[in-house]
């Protein structure tokens, strides 16, 4: 209640707000130079206290990114806090604070485009983005397929597509650095819950997601489609997870795929779901994953994780291995 307290006292400003909410209305990172550019203000030093401030209270979050020999600061929006019932509040007191801006969902591809939306000329380009961060820290499980979904990508665009080598632009980061990435194709690992870029994208496309997380940083995932909430305080929901071929809103004209769980058998049931799907590809046979068995229209499915003793070993603390998995929406 006192960070609440302090939060409200600082925003009673209307020069704070501002900053606040030109940060919030931007759908990617921003320096202090371009926020210069956009508002009002004339004194760096007045925008650097506003923006230090901002941060201390939790409201943005800072992030330093390395460009050539030097270091860059960006900022954007806390969706957790903004998401919240707290600043829903503050909307309404402040009625010139920005709400965030919930993006259109167009699929522009969908799992018949894949693996070739990935291609663009004769370069294949693909950032994978592990999570780092929130409620807890990802586990090395969670990365469990990744090294053979990129060898496999590889080979496929190589053999299959005759993709040089040296255009085949395959790289790795962890969330907080994918700032420079934002614009690519990326693999998202896990939920927001672990990585905050699929809190940015839950909170960026919120309920226009028909198949989602239920808040940012939840666990929990909600269809609309069946109206199925899978809770990770049930058997089912524990084993559960998404895997979904989305645009990319920092770029519309690239994908994200995003493989994430209510826990990590779940994330790892998507990326062996991935993995199988580049593999047959490969062999030219038919697509692992389709788009929604009732709405073919959405790139979306959840996956459930399969294995001998999976919820007794979970219970146990112990990070099992998942033997099958099934789409079970």
């Amino acid at each position: 209640m006192e960070e609440q307290k302090e939060i409200r006292n600082y925003l009673s400003d209307s020069t704070r707000r501002m900053v606040l909410s030109q940060i919030i209305s931007f759908s990617k990172a921003v320096s202090a130079s371009e926020l210069l550019d956009k508002l009002p203000i004339t004194n760096r030093s007045t925008i650097y206290n506003i923006l230090d401030r901002l941060t201390e209270l939790n409201l943005i979050k800072r992030q330093e990114v390395k460009f050539g020999g030097s270091d860059r600061v960006f900022y954007s929006p806390n969706h957790d806090l903004i998401s919240n019932d707290f600043f829903r509040s503050l909307l309404q007191e402040f009625r010139d604070l920005e709400k965030p801006p919930i993006m259109d969902l167009e699929f522009k591809y969908t799992w018949d485009d894949f693996p070739d939306c990935l291609i663009m000329g004769d370069t294949l380009r693909l950032t994978i983005v592990f999570g780092s961060w929130m409620a807890e820290a990802a586990s090395t499980i969670d990365a469990l397929f990744v090294p053979e979904i990129s060898q496999m990508l590889s080979y496929w665009a190589n053999k299959n597509k005759k993709i040089p080598i040296e255009n085949i632009l395959i790289n790795s980061v962890l969330d907080y650095q994918a700032i420079q990435s934002k614009n690519e194709n990326m693999l998202v690992i896990g939920s927001g819950a672990i990585n905050r870029i699929t809190s940015e994208i839950m909170s960026l496309y919120d309920e226009k997601l028909p198949i989602k997380f239920i808040t940012p940083s939840s666990k929990n995932i909600h269809s609309t489609l069946t109206d199925v909430t899978y809770s990770e305080e049930s058997p089912v929901g524990l084993l559960t997870g998404i895997v979904a071929m989305l645009p990319n809103p920092w770029d519309k004209s690239k994908v994200i795929i995003l493989c994430a769980g209510s826990k990590n058998v779940g994330t790892q049931a998507s990326l062996k779901a991935l993995l199988d799907n580049i593999e047959s590809s490969i062999q030219l046979k038919d697509q692992v994953i389709s788009n929604h068995s009732k709405f073919p229209e959405i790139p979306i499915r959840i996956i459930k994780a399969e294995g001998d003793e999976l919820l007794t070993k979970m219970i146990q603390q112990k990070s099992p291995k998942i033997q099958e998995y099934e789409f079970i929406e």
